[in-house]
């Protein structure tokens, strides 16, 4: 299904639906309850409008998909971009996410993306512009786990309490930060992966950190 600037989209996202955004500006916060793909024609934007986060998983066994998309004006106090906050499995592909906050209440965290349960597939994404108090790109909490295969960040990212995120071939201006609890460690892996303003792992409760070159 193909939809245009200025209709809705949520009403489409059923189970299995193949929804692809016409070039332009859409501007809705969808909260997504269905595995779905939603893709985007070359120029298509979808904007939060300050509204929430731009795209929001709050349930549990979902597979979705979002591809050729930007995603920008999203807020939020966790999660501007998206919030991933299910167990369920997203994959983003060839997207920019920027322009989004998490500065709500005086401060925030993951401006870019929040996640704290499920699986997150990067895949070639440019995130660029977030905002938030802490992990202005990306930020991994408790249960999340996190693939980046290629693109880069001009933020920081932060792998808290037992997250797990692998970084391969993609570059970080910011910092990657890493800190744990007295019972669960984070674990940080990069392959290839450059990381400009340093690995930062908590003295008193340090991640397991790799770091490979292929």
């Amino acid at each position: 299904m193909r939809i245009e600037p200025g209709s809705p989209i949520a009403v489409h996202l059923v189970q299995g639906a193949d929804v692809c955004l016409g070039a332009g500006v859409h501007t809705e916060s969808l909260l997504i309850v269905a595995s779905v793909t939603l893709r985007g024609e070359p120029g298509a934007v979808l904007n939060g409008g300050r509204g929430g986060p731009v795209v929001q998983l709050d349930d549990d066994e979902l597979v979705v998909v979002i591809e050729d998309l930007v995603l920008r004006g999203g807020t939020g106090e966790a999660g501007g971009g998206i919030r991933l906050s299910g167990w369920s499995e997203l994959t983003l592909s060839r997207c920019t996410v920027e322009g989004n906050e998490a500065m709500l209440a005086g401060g925030g965290i993951g401006g870019g993306i929040y996640q704290s349960r499920g699986m997150l597939h990067l895949r070639d994404c440019v995130l660029r512009g977030n905002r938030a108090s802490t992990a202005s790109d990306y930020a991994l909490v408790g249960a999340a786990r996190g693939e980046v295969s290629g693109g880069s960040f001009a933020g920081d990212i932060e792998v808290l309490e037992g997250a797990e995120l692998t970084l391969v071939a993609c570059t970080v201006a910011g910092n990657v930060g890493a800190r744990g609890t007295t019972t669960r460690a984070p674990v940080l892996v990069l392959r290839g992966a450059r990381v400009d303003g340093g690995i930062h792992n908590d003295a008193n409760l340090p991640a397991s950190v790799t770091v490979e070159d292929g």
